[in-house]
């Protein structure tokens, strides 16, 4: 048998190396703090863009039904009906044509 001079076990090297120790080193701390701020600082960002996205959408729908409800009573004014009740808005783009059609202009 020969003998060892060292004992080279992994909790000998883990001593050795200061990893046993359960305290963290200060630098070591900042820099995961560090790491976090700057998540929180992405992700903030990203919520940001997605709430302004969100607006644009719900702009783009208001806009969208506004269009819908101006041909739709366009069509009915073609056609002799009595309009819908009016919310404001105008069919831009449309004229009256005879035979009760509406011709759309672009």
């Amino acid at each position: 048998m020969i003998p060892s001079k060292t004992q080279r076990s992994l909790s000998v090297l883990r001593e050795l190396s200061g990893c046993g120790s359960k305290a963290m080193p200060p630098h070591a701390a900042y820099m995961k703090i560090t790491t976090l701020e700057l998540e929180k600082l992405r992700l903030n960002k990203a919520r940001q863009h997605a709430l302004r996205r969100v607006d644009e959408i719900d702009d783009r729908l208001r806009d969208l039904d506004a269009k819908k409800a101006a041909l739709l009573s366009a069509i009915e004014i073609g056609r002799g009906l009595p309009p819908p009740p009016s919310h404001g808005l105008s069919a831009k783009g449309l004229r009256p044509v005879a035979a009760g059609r509406a011709r759309l202009t672009y």
